[in-house]
């Protein structure tokens, strides 16, 4: 297991760190066209991309990007393209999912100084071709919260005040875990169920408010020993749909539908950055979060969560699952890029080019 950190590193580490946050996998999902032009590796001096890959089912595939820095600097995102199933570039199933003894999805896992390794599960059906992106943000010291690497008990929630005093729905947050067998990973992500064994598995951060965020672990989780979260107050979205004056506010949907946003910024795909998130008003209920994110089945409640797919020019679809029970409202926002390369386009201080 990763070395505990008691402190923070030094604010330039942080810094860094935060705009991980922003493209961590899980947290958001930057989504391609159905025929994306950007099929083969690439390497820069501060980034790199696997492309996209076919990664043959129950399979772990290490890349090797050779950025060879501090992990816990890099930032990492991961999406799949499903070719035949009309989900086009998604994140169904994003950290694992598993009914009746079958598995989908994916996840990364042993992100270290120079590899990371993804693993595609028995059954899947979504991640028919994968992409991973592992580079070096850059930095801000404003308007940002890093944890240190915290310890968290099977069953236990705990409480993190990252104190910004900002409205909650200005915020963002990411999730990454560590333990001893996966390294730094997001297996599990949101939360796993397994059927025959009635296990649940994985973590997912939720209720954030103005000046705290909970995370909790799951009552049978074998692979999240710590954990590390990220607040960041960032630049305004291009698009979202708190604001759009056709929706008014948090959308509702009911179980099993689809709803498609129009973001209308008519803009490459492959330029766009989406992320989604879940609200619920319930007294004593999970508020703004990512629970079930990606979709999760339950052997007695049945298919819960959302997830994102089908980022086209001007929309984005998102889907609630068939028996969920804690994302009544969903919001999306969308960011626009002007380069293959990330940039710290949800700082405060990122000026576009």
């Amino acid at each position: 297991m990763k070395d505990r950190r008691t402190f923070i590193r030094t604010l330039a580490l942080v810094a860094a760190l935060v705009v991980a946050l922003l493209l961590l996998a899980g947290t958001y999902t930057v989504i391609a066209s159905s025929a994306p032009d950007l099929s083969s590796a690439s390497i820069s001096a501060a980034a790199w991309s696997s492309g996209w890959v076919t990664i043959v089912t129950d399979t772990s595939q290490v890349f090797t990007h050779n950025l060879g820095g501090d992990p816990d600097d890099y930032a990492v995102e991961l999406r799949f393209l499903d070719t035949d199933g009309g989900l086009g570039i998604n994140r169904r199933y994003y950290g694992g999912s598993e009914e009746g003894g079958s598995w989908y999805g994916a996840h990364w896992q042993n992100l270290t100084t120079n590899t990371i390794e993804i693993y595609r599960q028995p059954q899947d059906t979504v991640a028919d071709r994968v992409r991973i992106r592992v580079w070096a943000p850059l930095t801000s010291t404003t308007g940002y919260y890093a944890s240190p690497w915290t310890d968290i008990n099977t069953g236990q929630t705990i409480t993190l005040t990252h104190g910004l005093g900002i409205t909650n729905t200005d915020l963002t947050v990411g999730l990454w875990f560590s333990d001893t067998t996966r390294g730094i990973h997001n297996y599990g992500y949101g939360g796993l169920a397994v059927d025959g064994d009635t296990d649940m598995l994985g973590a997912h951060w939720h209720n954030l408010t103005t000046n705290t965020v909970q995370v909790t672990r799951h009552p049978d989780d074998t692979d999240v020993e710590q954990v590390r979260v990220f607040v960041v107050h960032g630049a305004p979205p291009h698009y979202d749909s708190l604001e759009d004056p056709s929706i008014g506010g948090w959308k509702s949907i009911a179980p099993g539908d689809t709803f498609t946003f129009t973001h209308g910024l008519n803009w490459d795909p492959n330029m766009l950055l989406a992320r989604g998130e879940c609200y619920s008003s319930t007294v004593g209920g999970p508020g703004i979060h990512q629970w079930f994110a990606g979709g999760n089945h339950d052997w007695f409640v049945g298919w819960q969560g959302t997830n994102l797919q089908n980022l086209t020019r001007n929309t984005v679809a998102v889907v609630r699952r068939a028996d969920d029970q804690v994302c009544p409202q969903v919001r999306v926002r969308v960011w626009k890029r002007s380069s293959q390369i990330y940039l710290p386009l949800i700082l405060n201080n990122y000026s576009s080019p």
